[in-house]
Order: structure tokens, then C-alpha cells, then sequence
């Protein structure tokens, strides 16, 4: 408490002197600022720190360089050493296109050992920014007294296992992958029950597989927002597109042999109305090939399962995943039938045809696509 005292008083004499002085003595204390990098400086600094957030900024956001700034001091005051480093991206091209290929800034992003996770976030004020560090920066694993206390920290992840054995170990894995987002707690144990804590549910026991896709799969259901899966049949399609919600994501979007085209929209938004009649068309336009799913989420709804391969910002939102794998390709330009069929017929694992035993009515026959 005296301590806390002493450093009020020094404040205040120096705000008495003048904002400049502060800033001065403020900018002097170690750590207490964001290191501006550079193409050159970048690899070393990594080199150097284990932790690292950096920003990826536009220096025309002043008010957000502010609020990092501010961020800094503060989880320094939270007993946090993490370093942070920022990158002007109007003086830095190449390196900012390297870290953030979408140019979607601001981009904080944390590095560990050198190498780039996947926490990215578009955090702009100085609390979001000072929680995410927090969240970060401690251990995966978090240990308990007893298992009541993993209440405190919902969602949460409650496990009793003894440390350092394979469930252990195969949860540690997992837990990285959801530092900002979920507790991984533990109680010294050896029954290896793992459950789910949800805000206001009862604990749901897991009772998968214990290897890091399975519990890694199981986690991400039960972060996922999702409108139930449709029961009555006629809801599994709408005005020819396939309804996906959350929980059939995967099983719809990833296939095996065909190519999936999916709209994610939003009922409120006007882009997405202006664009609902040209989609519907297109839907009916490709009915006939065999190999392609066309489909559409309702993305203020639903949420992505596989949130570091598939995620959105803004609606409508447009990709499309060719059979057998896992990536998609994300459809840019003017909305328009005919960009939409070039689109899927470019990126397509096959060439679009039409079923000629049943030619669509409107294009007149099935080399109206074909012939794309």
C-alpha cells in the first residue's frame, strides 16, 4: 500500500511539471512501449523474446496507437512482461503483407518463439488489448485446489489428471490452440474425466476419444453458436441452396467429391437482399451438376467450426471449397450471375456441365454452362 502511494505522489508531482515530462519519464521506464519494427529489426527482436504481440498498424489510426500505448502500462502494472512491438504497414509493405496477406488492418498478432499463432485480432481499445495479453500470457494448463473453482472461470475445461501424463499432455496441446478464449483447468487426478463447464449448465462429461483432434474437435462444438440442425426435411433446402448451420458445417462444406459453393449472409443486411435474387438464380442455373453444392448460412446465427480456415467480417461472403479439400477460395468483384459462374467454373475441381436429360428451361440447354 505504501508503495502504491509513493508512486501516486511521484505521478502527481510530475503532472504538476508538465504532460511532457510524464510522457518523457514514462517513455524512459523499460517495457513501457510498443518497439517499432522493421524489416531488419523484426528477426532479431523475435530471436530475442519468447512472447511477443505485435501490432500491424495504419499510422493514420492514432487513437488506436494511443489506446496500445496505453495497453502496454497497464499490464505492466498486472505484472506482465510480454513485449510489445508494432509495425507501420504504410512504411513496412513487404513485412506487413507477409504476417497479414488480407491487408486487413489493424492486425495485432501473437508470436511465440518466433513464429506467428493463431490469435490475430482487430482489438482496438486499451482493456480488449490488455485482456487478450492476459489471457495469453500464462500457462495452459491451470491448476486447481478443487474442482468447485473451475466454476470461476467458465468456459472452461475441467480435467482430473495427474500432471505430465498423456491426457495431460494431449490437453496442454489442445489448451494452446484456445488461450483466449477458454480455461483448461486441472485437478491432480487418475480417472481422466474431462468435462465441459458452461455458464449456467451442468458439467457435460467427454467421453471421446483422448487424442488432441478428437477433445480439439469437441471444444470447438461446444464454443460453436448454432441454430439447431433442421428436423423437418423441407428446411434442408431453400430456394435451391442447401441450409447449413453450425453443427452440419463440416458435414455439408467439406466433401470428399464435390466441389461446395457457400453464401454466409445476414437477414438485416441490404448487400445481402440486393444480392438474395441473383443467388437464387444462380442456384437454379447449376442444379444440374452433379459435383457442385450450392448453399447459404446465416452467419449473424451461426458460427465456424474451423474458425482459423473459415471466418468472416462482413456479409454477404462468398467461397467455394473443390472437392477433397479443406481450404476455400474466396469469391471478389461484382456479384453477378455470370461472375458467379466463372468463379465456380475456374476454381471448380471440374468444368460445370448441367445434366443433358435435364436441361435448365431458362439458359435453354445445358451448354449454356458448358460453354462457359
Amino acid at each position: 500500500m505504501m508503495a502504491y502511494r509513493f508512486t501516486c505522489e511521484m505521478l502527481i508531482a510530475l503532472l504538476c511539471v508538465g504532460p511532457h515530462v510524464v510522457e518523457a519519464r514514462l517513455g524512459s521506464e523499460k517495457g513501457l512501449g510498443a518497439q517499432s519494427l522493421t524489416e531488419s529489426s523484426f528477426k532479431a527482436f523475435m530471436e530475442t523474446n519468447g512472447k511477443v504481440l505485435v501490432d500491424f498498424y495504419d499510422p493514420k489510426d492514432r487513437e488506436g496507437q494511443a489506446e496500445l500505448e496505453t495497453a502496454v502500462r497497464n499490464v505492466r502494472h498486472l505484472g506482465s512482461k510480454v513485449p510489445f512491438a508494432k509495425v507501420d504497414v504504410s512504411k513496412e509493405a513487404a513485412l506487413a503483407s507477409k504476417f497479414v496477406p488480407d491487408g486487413k488492418y489493424p492486425q495485432l498478432m501473437w508470436f511465440l518463439h518466433g513464429e506467428p499463432t493463431q490469435y490475430h485480432r482487430t482489438l482496438r481499445t486499451a482493456k480488449q488489448i490488455g485482456d487478450f495479453v492476459i489471457a495469453l500470457d500464462r500457462e495452459a494448463m491451470v491448476s486447481l485446489n478443487k474442482e468447485e473453482e473451475a466454476h470461476d472461470f467458465v468456459p472452461a475445461v475441467f480435467a482430473k489428471v495427474a500432471r505430465g501424463s498423456p491426457t495431460y499432455k494431449t490437453l496442454e496441446v489442445v489448451a494452446q490452440k484456445h488461450m483466449d478464449t477458454v480455461a483448461f483447468t486441472f485437478l491432480e487426478g487418475s480417472s481422466n474425466e474431462i468435462s465441459w463447464m458452461g455458464a449456467g449448465a451442468d458439467p457435460l462429461k467427454y467421453g471421446g476419444a483422448v487424442d488432441v483432434p478428437s477433445i480439439e474437435k469437441w471444444v470447438q462444438m461446444q464454443l460453436l453458436k448454432s441454430e439447431p440442425i433442421p428436423e423437418d426435411p423441407a428446411l434442408l433446402e431453400d430456394e435451391g441452396s442447401k441450409v447449413v448451420v453450425g453443427r452440419s458445417f463440416e458435414d455439408i462444406v467439406l466433401q470428399k467429391d464435390k466441389d461446395v459453393i457457400l453464401q454466409v449472409y445476414a437477414p438485416w443486411c441490404g448487400f445481402c437482399k440486393k444480392f438474395g435474387p441473383i443467388w437464387n438464380s444462380f442456384a437454379q442455373e447449376v442444379s444440374g451438376v452433379p459435383h457442385l453444392v450450392v448453399a447459404k448460412m446465416d452467419g449473424s446465427r451461426n458460427g465456424s467450426p474451423l474458425p482459423e480456415d473459415f471466418s468472416w467480417d462482413s456479409y454477404p461472403k462468398v467461397f467455394i471449397v473443390p472437392a477433397g479439400k479443406k481450404k476455400p477460395i474466396h469469391f471478389t468483384g461484382d456479384r453477378t450471375l455470370q461472375n458467379l459462374l466463372d468463379f465456380v467454373n475456374t476454381h471448380g475441381s471440374k468444368p460445370l456441365k448441367t445434366d443433358s436429360r435435364a436441361p435448365d428451361s431458362r439458359s435453354g440447354s445445358a451448354e449454356s454452362i458448358m460453354d462457359l
